[in-house]
């Protein structure tokens, strides 16, 4: 200003305050959304990662059902919609006991060797009392098989928000939460359960039939039949588990994971050779429905050399992604031997959109190349 002290006139302090108060109004907005999508997606992650911990727990430990059963021993015990239990000489003390899984020297004494009678449990989330007689080995020593048990029920926390949790326990030793944060839906077991028919194909036991144990005192033996001889005939035992984050605002975020794990000690046949990544080429299908639930049923044919060549596949994994995304860890997966193959997908919502892939999974983990289906659009 001419005449004056250098300095803004009041006009101009109006105008700059103004284009300032109109640039945060538009900042602040953008900033929130991307901290909210930030946070769905940290959420849909943790959900996620939670449901596949307890999986994974559950798949290393339940392959080995079986392991170091003297003949009187039963490798299933319980199996039912939300529980199941097992024998199997998972873990021992001794360095040089080459019949458990694994070492580990910390393990409590009461947890390396086979439940007696006067020890006996109550299986979860029944009235069942276990064992009704003291396992012996041949010559006479007590069996080495432990028995561990896997179930979800309420989280008994105060701060659980009314959720589920995955809880183990070995023999009758300290009941450990494996996962947190996990949500029961009464149309959606955690447990399912096959066996397979003549020609070796699975079959799922009903879950009109469920729970079942094995309530024979000796495996094998006359009185080893009916529901009780049922549960020797279980080859596989597919998981489902839903993870949940809950945001700030009390929304519930959701991701599903399902998983097929083949009891190899179960008298499964013993594949010839797993030598080669199976060959798997089939188109997938995906079709949307919306009625009453948004959702999407996921088609295509058996590999290559799943009857023919190595014979070796066992499971087809089943992901999905963005169509920006890419194809991480499988949600899911189906065990072969059917004729025809078929999954569906529930954990959507509206404005969602995905590519699905679908690999072939022989004996030794190895995966076929992924075949991706068409993006779908969820209404």
């Amino acid at each position: 200003m001419k005449g004056g002290s250098p300095g803004f006139s009041l006009t101009e302090l109006v105008v700059s305050l103004t284009v300032m108060g109109l640039v945060l109004g538009l900042t602040v907005p953008l900033f929130r959304n991307q901290i909210k999508t930030f946070e769905k997606t940290a959420g849909r992650a943790d959900a996620q990662q939670n449901a596949r911990f307890g999986i994974s727990m559950i798949d290393r430990e339940l392959r080995t059902a079986g392991v170091g059963l003297p003949d009187m021993q039963p490798m299933i015990v319980q199996a039912a919609p939300n529980a199941i239990t097992f024998n199997g000489d998972l873990v021992t003390r001794d360095s040089l006991d080459v019949g458990a899984v694994y070492y580990d020297p910390d393990v409590p004494a009461g947890e390396v060797s086979s439940l007696t009678f006067a020890n006996r449990i109550t299986l979860p989330l029944s009235s069942t009392g276990y064992p009704d007689t003291t396992y012996i080995q041949q010559g006479g020593a007590p069996s080495e098989a432990e028995t561990v048990s896997y179930w979800v029920a309420a989280d008994p926390d105060p701060n659980a928000g009314g959720l589920s949790a995955l809880f183990r326990r070995a023999n009758n030793g300290a009941v450990t939460v494996v996962a947190k944060a996990l949500k029961l839906n009464a149309n959606e077991p955690v447990f399912r359960y096959f066996k397979t028919d003549t020609v070796g194909r699975p079959v799922e036991i009903p879950q009109t039939s469920l729970p079942i144990t094995h309530f024979s005192k000796v495996h094998n033996s006359r009185t080893d039949t009916l529901t009780s001889a049922l549960t020797d005939s279980i080859r596989i035992v597919r998981v489902h588990l839903n993870g949940v984050y809950t945001d700030r605002t009390g929304v519930q975020t959701v991701r599903s994971l399902d998983t097929s794990v083949r009891i190899m000690n179960s008298g499964l046949l013993k594949l010839a050779t797993c030598g080669e990544p199976p060959i798997f080429s089939s188109a997938v299908t995906a079709t949307v429905t919306s009625n009453p639930v948004p959702k999407v049923v996921l088609g295509w044919s058996r590999a290559g050399d799943e009857s023919a060549g190595e014979k070796d596949v066992e499971v087809y994994a089943i992901y999905k992604r963005t169509p920006s995304g890419v194809f991480t860890e499988p949600f899911a997966s189906i065990p072969a031997g059917l004729s025809t193959y078929s999954f569906t997908d529930t954990q959507l919502a509206s404005g969602d959109q995905w590519i699905y892939a679908i690999s072939a999974q022989d004996c030794d983990g190895q995966s076929s190349q992924l075949q991706t289906s068409a993006q779908v659009n969820i209404p």
